[in-house]
């Protein structure tokens, strides 16, 4: 396995990953933290989606074009995929 250390400097083990893989089959029960489930995930199309604009320089532009394409999706998936990922994700 690789090495994996988290922000504050913890490393992860294989027993640490056994753990959480245990708590996840069990829907975290028990756990510290009130786990809700959610339908769907936020990044598919399960509300209606409006257009939105953002202002972005071409060089970034170029970027997040390049990585859809080589996840092979349109870039407004990748962008939902990308936004999700970040503002759900746990601090």
């Amino acid at each position: 396995m690789a090495d994996y250390i988290t922000d504050n400097g913890t490393i992860v083990t294989e027993s640490m990953i056994d753990d959480w893989a245990t708590q996840a089959d069990s829907a975290f029960q028990g756990s510290p933290v009130d786990i809700e489930p959610v339908d769907g995930r936020p990044w598919e199309a399960t509300a209606p989606m409006r257009p939105r604009t953002i202002r972005l320089p071409d060089s970034l532009w170029s970027l997040v074009e390049a990585k859809a394409k080589r996840r092979q999706i349109s870039v407004s998936e990748y962008t939902r995929q990308v936004l999700a990922e970040d503002l759900t994700a746990v601090a």
